[in-house]
């Protein structure tokens, strides 16, 4: 099953014509468009940040979108602040084809 996700995610984050990728089930509370960046803090983490600047930290982003640089949109639900920007949950996620 984990060989499976792992094959979705990746053609999810590869894909020419994005589609949604489930990473949680729930309601979202918000949208976001940003871009994927690596913190070589701590051993490393993985923040998006949209256009405003907004700092993001996905408490589950999928592997397969551990890209620095990946243009994406997700919905998430807010967990709470961290050091690194507002934790989120992450619900679904998908390679944006371009920001707004």
């Amino acid at each position: 099953m984990l060989c499976l996700t792992l094959v979705l995610a990746d053609a999810a984050a590869q894909s020419n014509s994005p589609r949604w990728f489930e990473v949680t089930p729930g309601a979202p509370g918000i949208h976001i468009s940003g871009t994927v960046r690596y913190l070589n803090l701590e051993g490393g983490i993985y923040i998006i940040r949209d256009a405003r600047g907004t700092h993001y930290h996905p408490i589950n982003l999928p592997t397969a979108f551990q890209q620095d640089g990946l243009p994406i949109e997700a919905l998430a639900r807010l967990r709470n602040d961290s050091q690194f920007g507002l934790r989120v949950e992450l619900l679904r996620i998908r390679r944006a084809s371009r920001l707004e």
